[in-house]
């Protein structure tokens, strides 16, 4: 009872903040969701693969020597002597959701952003990044595959808010809702390949950006 009060206190005066430093203007450059540089960075987010339900792949999320984030283990398609697992060779991980106050869930308003943004350097395995939404169905999810165009090397991927699939149960619905900008409540990246083998993925930072005032500009090119 303590901790849901002082929660949210602390709600309104992070409110109170934002009223007092507001602008005359809309437009942001960039807000930040999530970061992984740090241990206690690394507090925020969860892990997951088959292997929670009996499955054989394996995953873990760690901070580096370098202070980046790095999601990686061993995919196995091996199904379990289990006749209600029906499929593996899956992995992710994702942000925790934030404890509630009187307001509800903490969520990120991302309406002002055009993008999402991952600093990232992986493998040239198939990856998913998924949002979650504080919406009606809790088991939606919104996802995009997070194209690489170096292999190896750190880049900066943005990918259109606008451009995100409808799921739910890892199934592409047929009546696509419009993802629920104001009120995103978790994002995460998975491996569904269905490939057995290693993988790895390093992670700094993910953020909704906007490009600029210039639609030419790239967010990092702004003060």
């Amino acid at each position: 009872m303590f901790g849901f009060v002082r929660r949210s206190l602390n709600a309104i005066g992070q409110e109170t903040i934002k009223v007092a430093q507001m602008d005359h203007s809309p437009w942001k450059r960039s807000m930040t969701l999530a970061q992984l540089k740090s241990q206690e960075d690394l507090k925020g987010w969860i892990v997951g693969c088959d292997k929670d339900i009996g499955g054989f792949s394996d995953a873990k999320l760690e901070i580096t020597k370098n202070g980046t984030g790095r999601f990686s283990g061993h995919l196995s398609l091996d199904l379990p002597d289990n006749e209600t697992v029906e499929k593996s060779g899956y992995a992710g991980f994702r942000t925790k959701t934030r404890p509630s106050s009187i307001f509800g869930t903490p969520v990120w308003d991302t309406c002002l952003y055009e993008y999402l943004s991952l600093r990232v350097k992986g493998d040239d395995r198939k990856y998913f990044v998924n949002l979650q939404t504080d919406g009606f169905v809790p088991t939606d999810l919104y996802q995009h595959r997070l194209f690489l165009k170096t292999p190896g090397e750190w880049e900066t991927v943005l990918i259109p808010f606008k451009d995100f699939i409808l799921t739910n149960q890892g199934f592409i619905q047929e009546e696509q809702v419009e993802i629920f900008r104001e009120r995103v409540k978790n994002v995460g990246v998975s491996i569904i390949d269905r490939v057995s083998g290693p993988f790895e993925l390093e992670i700094e930072e993910i953020c909704a950006v906007n490009t600029g005032p210039d639609p030419n500009a790239r967010p990092e090119d702004d003060d």
